[in-house]
């Protein structure tokens, strides 16, 4: 095949992340295809820079709205794919790959709104009864629809590609570290939600960083967003400990490279934790919402250690769109946390000041 179409536009960073071993298993089996990657416009930059990837084409929504449809289908169309595979299913999408007149179409079977659309049609694992797969796995079944051997080309791991200059950004920032000769940590203290103040256990990752500091002299980084600025600056002050708080100031590349010059990092079941795996850390997942799904989300990181209570806390049907306090984060014990982080540190060689990150 010389042209194929990645059309992924649900979830946000850390799906999107974890879709990059399919590009890679595309362009192992396709060498010469020009691979475009259809994706929308948030979490877009996590692929930027992307080997596998020709063109990243962006769409501002999930799909395109009524008045862009028929521009979205002319422009595939032009460019004449010979492949398309929809990874987040929707009606819409299955339209647009049919009437671009893309003839291999790969994606979701059972929707009987849209499924007969596609030429290939993949059983969805997770929706038949699989709790034990990684989504990784459940997205490569999309290549293997096609007759892919994702195997057959190398380790499955998520990666993210980061510029020089977020390297030499990042150098900059971590230049405010704590004095001393600890192991650098980071801490990303949330999980991207938008919270009104006061739902975010902050006293919880607060008592994380406290017993970080002070059981393993732990050089405490701490990372979020641009809409998490309050809610981590909070964290820092809760913790009464010396730390780097650089919520807000990074970019998503530069998060990147920040995590890759920590010998560990800790965080919620999110997009940075999936960040932080991708660039090779060690990582401590944390899972502590009963809707939570640790074997389908692990970090994909070469060690890591899950963390998920075995006291029930959560109301039965809780959802964290819905959850009042997030009180199930109080049954992760800072000792736990404590222990995970170093556990991980035991087992990997610190790096080298200086020495470069790993891709």
């Amino acid at each position: 095949m010389k042209r194929i179409l990645v059309v992924h536009t649900g979830g946000g960073l850390g799906d999107l992340l974890l879709s990059t071993p399919l590009l890679d298993a595309l362009r192992g089996a396709w060498p010469a295809a020009e691979i475009d990657v259809l994706a929308r416009s948030g979490p877009a930059s996590v692929l930027d820079g992307h080997p596998a990837i020709h063109d990243l084409l962006r769409l501002p929504q999930a799909v395109p709205g009524p008045g862009e449809f028929p521009g979205w289908v002319a422009r595939l169309r032009r460019r004449r794919y010979q492949a398309g595979l929809v990874l987040w299913s929707r009606t819409a999408l299955a339209w647009m790959l049919f009437l671009a007149g893309i003839p291999i179409r790969v994606g979701q079977d059972s929707r009987l709104s849209y499924s007969w659309l596609y030429t290939h049609k993949v059983r969805i694992r997770s929706e038949h009864g699989d709790t034990s797969s990684h989504w990784t796995e459940i997205l490569l079944d999309y290549v293997r629809a096609l007759g892919v051997k994702p195997e057959e080309f190398g380790p499955v791991r998520p990666r993210f590609l980061v510029p020089e200059e977020a390297r030499n950004r990042a150098e900059e920032l971590l230049s405010g570290l704590p004095p001393g000769d600890g192991p650098v940590v980071g801490l990303h203290p949330s999980k991207g939600l938008p919270l009104p103040p006061g739902r975010w256990p902050v006293e919880v990752f607060a008592g994380w960083a406290r017993a970080l500091h002070r059981d393993l002299k732990a050089r405490l980084v701490l990372t979020g967003g641009p809409d998490e600025v309050e809610l981590v600056g909070t964290v820092a002050r809760l913790a009464e400990v010396d730390i780097l708080n650089l919520a807000g100031r990074t970019d998503l590349a530069t998060l990147a490279a920040v995590t890759s010059r920590c010998e560990v990092f800790v965080c919620p079941d999110s997009g940075p934790m999936h960040l932080a795996a991708a660039m090779g850390v060690p990582t401590v997942g944390v899972y502590a919402l009963d809707e939570d799904f640790p074997q389908r989300w692990a970090p994909l990181a070469p060690a890591r250690r899950i963390l998920r209570p075995a006291r029930k806390s959560c109301p039965t049907g809780c959802r964290k769109a819905t959850c009042p306090d997030f009180h199930c984060y109080h049954a992760v014990l800072p000792e736990e946390v404590v222990e995970a982080v170093a556990e991980l540190l035991g087992s990997h060689q610190r790096p080298v000041p200086g020495a470069p990150s790993s891709p």
